[in-house]
């Protein structure tokens, strides 16, 4: 009742004008509020997201720098724009200036966790809400503009990868005829010239479950050879691994599909860690040093296993996050997609 006939009231997740006060001193000061910030950008280092932006956690302020610093170079979102009636024939093909973490990670979305019985289901869950992410994400879509201008896409999730996306340039894959040799970083996971094909922010790059401990196709073995031969066709996207990781799993008797997935994960470094939490963490009863990495590989979906330092009765267990939906308006909305 309060709409007029040419008005509607949309669900957006970002706020559509961020980065348009970033393009001169006068614009910034957009508010009587705003005028006891300053814009400084020695952090994200963007000609158009200021510093006082970011969440004050010292997390997010070492998450923007390191990112950039890990890549060599300012990250940068360039989402096609959306040419209408009233478009300027000259305009760009793509919307400029998205060059900081937060034009991606200040996007509103909507995570549900599931509790898993045990590790099987928490990867059967993996494994069949990832083939429902894109549709979820497609049905939940509330992302067309950017820095005030009219995208050509209508979710957050490319903005998001860019805008996290910490890959050297040889992990790229950009740098043409140039010796690997001259960029090699013997700091940086795969020395920093391993071919990276995505973003950290991305789908998932294997499947998890393992059909060799179905009980009922142990009895068929002609139809569980048929079904791992399945999976491995279903997983051959290009997905690197770490293959010191992939050794150490295997030799401990992990099986084959999560030895995979776990070793995906070392393939990217970890993008913070806290003082006093690093050669003081005991790998054998923590698990901080997991969680960290883990935390910071952003995918579709995520296989959560229980902590250490928790009884049977107080362990959260084995959890399965879902992860690519966009907020909705309502309590409702919000309620009926994450049912």
């Amino acid at each position: 009742s309060a709409l007029k006939s040419d008005e509607i009231c949309p669900t957006m997740v970002n706020f559509p004008g961020l980065g348009t006060f970033g393009e001169s001193e006068e614009a910034f000061w957009y508010s009587e509020s705003s005028k006891a910030l300053e814009f400084s950008n020695n952090i994200t280092k963007s000609e158009t997201m200021p510093d006082c932006v970011i969440n004050p956690h010292p997390r997010f302020a070492a998450l923007t720098a390191n990112i950039r610093k890990r890549r060599g170079s300012k990250v940068e979102a360039r989402p096609p724009r959306f040419f209408d009636l009233k478009t300027p024939k000259s305009a760009s093909q793509y919307i400029q200036g998205l060059d900081a973490m937060a034009y991606g990670m200040g996007s509103c979305c909507l995570q549900v966790t599931f509790q898993a019985r045990d590790a099987r289901e928490a990867r059967y869950m993996y494994d069949q809400l990832a083939a429902l992410s894109p549709v979820m994400l497609a049905l939940t879509a509330g992302s067309p503009i950017w820095r005030g201008v009219l995208a050509d896409i209508d979710t957050r999730w490319d903005i998001i990868a860019a805008s996290v996306d910490d890959r050297t340039p040889a992990e790229r894959g950009i740098l043409g005829d140039i010796d690997l040799d001259h960029v090699r970083d013997h700091r940086l996971a795969g020395q920093g010239i391993r071919h990276l094909p995505r973003s950290r922010y991305s789908s998932i790059s294997h499947y998890t479950f393992d059909c060799s401990g179905d009980v009922f196709l142990k009895e068929d073995k002609e139809k569980l050879d048929l079904l791992q031969e399945h999976v491995k066709l279903l997983s051959d996207g290009p997905a690197p691994i770490d293959d010191g990781a992939l050794r150490t799993l295997l030799q401990a008797g992990i099986d084959p599909a999560l030895a995979m997935h776990i070793s995906n994960l070392f393939t990217r470094d970890p993008l913070v860690v806290f003082r006093g939490r690093i050669q003081e963490i005991n790998d054998a009863t923590e698990t901080d040093h997991f969680d960290n990495l883990q935390s910071t590989n952003w995918n579709t979906v995520r296989l959560k296993p229980p902590p250490f330092k928790t009884n049977a009765t107080t362990s959260p267990g084995w959890r399965t996050e879902f992860r690519p939906m966009e907020i909705q308006l309502t309590d409702f909305e919000n309620a009926a997609f994450a049912v």
